[in-house]
Order: C-alpha cells, then sequence, then structure tokens
C-alpha cells in the first residue's frame, strides 16, 4: 500500500495542478486554498488502509472496480509427487497438507504446511488468463523440520502454478516443481476462514469439520 511519504507530494502535486488550471480559466487564487493538504493526506490513509485490508473483498465491487479473488484462509491441500523412490522404484501416495493464506488487495501471502516442513512465498502474482480464469505464480522457500535436514531433505526453493476455480473460488488446482529436481501436483479444495499458524492447528480444526459426504464421528 502507498505510505505517507509517497502520498504527500501526489496530493500537493493534485492541489498546485488544480491551482494552476483555476488560474489559466482567470480565477483569482490563493495559496492559503491549500493549507488543508496536511489534513486530506491521513484521510486518505485509513481510505486506503480500509480498502486494502477489507474493503476490496466486497463483492458489489468485485467486476468493477475490483478483478482479483479473494482467497483468505486455510485449504486442505493434496500434494502428488512424481518423484520415484531409487531404492524401490516407486512413487509415494498423495498427502494432505494445509495452505494458510493471508491477503489484502496489494500483498499476499501464502504458507504450505506438512507434518516435515513449511513453505512459504518468496515472490508472487496474480494475474488474469483471456478466457478470465485467474493464476496464481509463485517462488517459495521451504524449511523441514530440523531434524529432518541432513540425510533426509534440506532448505529448498521451488515454484508454483494454481488455476483459480469458482467465482468466488472453491478450489485451486496445479503443479509445482523446486530446484532438487522434483515437481508434483497440488489441489487446494475445502477451505476455514481462519489462517492457521501449525500443521496442527489447521489439522485439529478440518477432523472437527468433515466433509459434506462424510458423517461427523460419532455419527450414523
Amino acid at each position: 500500500m502507498i505510505s505517507r511519504l509517497h502520498l504527500t507530494p501526489i496530493v500537493l502535486l493534485v492541489g498546485v495542478a488544480w491551482l494552476v488550471l483555476l488560474i489559466i480559466d482567470g480565477v483569482a487564487v490563493e495559496l492559503r486554498w491549500l493549507r488543508h493538504v496536511t489534513t486530506v493526506v491521513p484521510i486518505l490513509l485509513v481510505f486506503l488502509g480500509v480498502f486494502d485490508n477489507w474493503l476490496w473483498k466486497a463483492p458489489w465491487l468485485n467486476g468493477w472496480f475490483t478483478n482479483r479473488p479473494v482467497l483468505c484462509g486455510t485449504w486442505e491441500v493434496t500434494l502428488q509427487t512424481e518423484w520415484v523412490a531409487p531404492n524401490t522404484g516407486t512413487t509415494p501416495g498423495p498427502i494432505t497438507c494445509y495452505m494458510a493464506i493471508r491477503q489484502t488487495f496489494s500483498s499476499l501471502s501464502m504458507r504450505l504446511m506438512t507434518p516435515e516442513s513449511a513453505s512459504w512465498l518468496i515472490a508472487h502474482n496474480i494475474v488474469r488468463s483471456n478466457d478470465g480464469v485467474f493464476q496464481v505464480a509463485g517462488v517459495y522457500m521451504n524449511k523441514p523440520n530440523l531434524p529432518l535436514r541432513g540425510e533426509r531433505s534440506e532448505i529448498h526453493y521451488g515454484a508454483l502454478l494454481l488455476d483459480v476455480q469458482g467465482q468466488p473460488p472453491t478450489a485451486l488446482e496445479g503443479h509445482y516443481w523446486t530446484d532438487r529436481h522434483t515437481r508434483g501436483t497440488m489441489q487446494l479444495g475445502r477451505r476455514n476462514a481462519k489462517s492457521f499458524a501449525t500443521f496442527g492447528e489447521a489439522k485439529r480444526a478440518f477432523d472437527e469439520t468433515p466433509p459434506p459426504d462424510r458423517p461427523p464421528k460419532g455419527g450414523a
């Protein structure tokens, strides 16, 4: 979001341009008309802060004033690697993990949490294809849990590309690849409105809210 340092000269420039145009029209202007610039700037900053954090998500603004999918919350993720174990010649089955997404109009944070590691974005972009489908592209860093580093896994970097499905979004699907020469698919399905910080917190929350086709624990 724009800072006060950058907003102040913009507002001042607009005010000066307005005075110049009035002078061209033959209006007798006075410099004291600019005295409220210092008041306008904080008002605009408050409005921009409200818009950047909350207002942009309003459905009635989407499509004509804003054009960005709302992805906030924690998503249940199914990861399927294409890596083949050299000792067995087999590919491990899919794992379930969680992606916490925190989003404003000007920023996006995505943290993938598995039982063994955490990954987070270090660069990203949300783009809209010609057919109207949004895509999330990102570069991330993965940090395995400390006991797993060395023999099994090291800190590494990767990239992902996800298609956003539905409006409002109901799922994300795509693939990832890493600098360890591994790759796989990534599917984000169920979503919880809260953004959890750890794998354990997210797992407990989703375990307490079973999918629609599965009865709650203790049910028929």
